[in-house]
């Protein structure tokens, strides 16, 4: 009961804000890919474009765009539960597991939005789940079944991210660590192994034939980032400065005052006999966060372990005593609910603007009242971009306009472009980032150009005799993820336009 309570209050509070404010940059990508399905794109598994594609006879609705995060985000309350109930967790356990994965800031954000991390909190817990079940032992009948679900639930997991590699072999070496590891002498192991990869087979035969560019993804990635409009830097190429950055977002993104309960969660199964089997759980937690120091992983990579640690975590609460037990639920709560504006959009915007000023987030010492939540603010500008792109290109003759390609350097913009830019008569756009490039030219001959964006303009300078700026497009909500977009119109291409996109392309976030 209280698992389907829990389950259903999830659901309720993201399906009633799902649509709040505009699309998210990715999922404008998403909606592009949706439009060229494949068993794989540059950058990702193919489950979020097929979450699009399910959403496209809906039109524009976000609802139903992000109908399969909703959904993710309230399973995966309802799966923490049953990890808490497994392991002798009552009444209060449960409830105090619902509360902390329920309302974990990077969960409500993250099911919130289409996105490849949307479905980490799902299949990530899913395997820990099911592998604990496998650890326990308690019925060697169900075993098969275990297995099987285990091998499709590592799929899932591949096909919506490929961190799902990570988190699976880090849940492995963690059995292999402990007394546990007997679980897997048996053939259905290695049964489960096959099974999972033939599963994930076409996405990888996709990767093969196109060199495993997402290889490349994480490397632009990694020379791509930059510190935010205000000066915060989340992500670094140092690794001092970005490993401090990284604990930090785990606390972040976990609510800071449930910290205790995963650190509990991790902790107990060490000195706990009926919490001995859960032990993987910890080990994995532990190789999880050395690799993602090592590899300067972005703060998010890592949430998805966290709601069986919180489940974990509130069996060993449970046993306290209970003005510490009250105390404990009751702060969450508090914090929980005060905190919860800032990961998902549950006021208006000018209710939000005033909640931030409110807690000193903006808004002193003179400066303006600025949108500093960086998701929120990547849901904003894009009808924007395309209008102003309109303006540009409707001013042009008609003989040069029906033969200028619209080209965006990143495949936010044009993923903008394609999604609002028929309501003001531009084409399809083009772009060189990613997927896009692998969508080609659109057969135009690249001879006039408006390109949107300064990433790729001291390239486009190199191979045309003309580029010159006629136009920015500013957002203002977009502050303090990215200034304005400058438009550009090129003439005079130096060499054939299949010879000038070589040279355009790049593969990064």
């Amino acid at each position: 009961m209280i698992a389907f309570v829990a389950g259903l209050l999830a659901l309720i509070v993201h399906a009633a804000t799902a649509g709040r404010y505009g699309y998210f940059r990715d999922e404008l990508y998403f909606i592009a890919c949706a439009h060229h399905l494949a068993w794989g794109y540059v950058d990702q598994p193919p489950l979020v474009a097929i979450a699009a594609w399910l959403a496209l006879p809906a039109g524009d609705s976000l609802l139903a765009l992000r109908a399969l995060p909703v959904i993710a985000a309230a399973l995966t309350t309802v799966v923490a539960i049953a990890i808490a109930r497994d392991l002798g967790g009552g009444h209060f356990a449960r409830i105090l597991t619902a509360l902390t994965v329920g309302f974990m800031p990077a969960y409500l954000a993250l099911g919130n939005l289409l996105t490849t991390s949307s479905f980490e909190g799902l299949s990530w817990t899913l395997v820990a789940w099911l592998a604990i079940r496998l650890a326990r032992g308690e019925d060697a009948h169900t075993s098969p079944r275990l297995w099987i679900a285990l091998a499709f639930a590592v799929a899932f997991g591949l096909y919506g991210k490929y961190s799902m590699c990570l988190a699976a072999a880090c849940f492995l070496a963690g059995l292999l660590l402990t007394r546990e590891r007997r679980v897997l002498a048996t053939p259905w192991f290695p049964l489960a192994l096959a099974l999972s990869f033939v599963l994930v087979l076409p996405n990888f035969i996709w990767q093969l034939q196109h060199g495993f560019p997402f290889l490349e993804v994480l490397n632009g990635d990694a020379a791509h980032r930059h510190a935010f409009n205000n000066g915060l830097v989340l992500e670094s190429q140092n690794l001092a400065s970005n490993t401090i950055a990284y604990i930090g977002e785990q606390i972040l993104y976990t609510n800071p005052i449930a910290v205790p309960i995963w650190i509990v969660g991790i902790i107990a199964p060490f000195a706990m006999p009926s919490l001995r089997r859960a032990r993987f759980v910890s080990i994995a937690w532990l190789l999880l966060i050395a690799v993602a120091v090592v590899l300067e992983a972005k703060g998010y990579y890592t949430t998805g372990i966290y709601a069986a640690l919180f489940a974990i975590g509130s069996v060993v609460v449970e046993r306290a005593a209970s003005w510490l037990r009250g105390m404990a639920l009751a702060c969450i709560a508090v914090v929980a609910l005060v905190s919860m504006p800032m990961s998902i959009p549950v006021l208006s915007l000018q209710e939000f603007l005033a909640y931030s000023k409110a807690l000193g987030l903006t808004g002193h010492d003179g400066q303006p009242v600025r949108l500093i939540e960086p998701l929120y603010a990547e849901e904003f500008g894009w009808d924007r971009l395309a209008r102003d792109v309109a303006r540009v290109y409707s001013s042009m003759a008609p003989g040069t306009r029906n033969l200028t390609a619209v080209y965006a350097d990143t495949y936010a913009d044009a993923g903008a472009i394609d999604f609002f830019g028929s309501r003001y008569g531009l084409p399809k756009a083009i772009s060189s980032q990613n997927t896009y490039w692998l969508w080609g030219t659109r057969g135009y001959d690249g001879q006039t150009l408006i390109a949107i964006g300064a990433t790729r303009i001291d390239i486009l300078k190199q191979y045309y005799e003309r580029c010159e700026l006629v136009a920015t497009s500013t957002e203002p909500l977009k502050w303090i993820v990215e200034g304005p977009s400058p438009i550009y119109f090129c003439a005079g291409a130096k060499e054939p336009f299949e010879q000038i996109w070589q040279h355009l392309r790049w593969y990064g976030a």
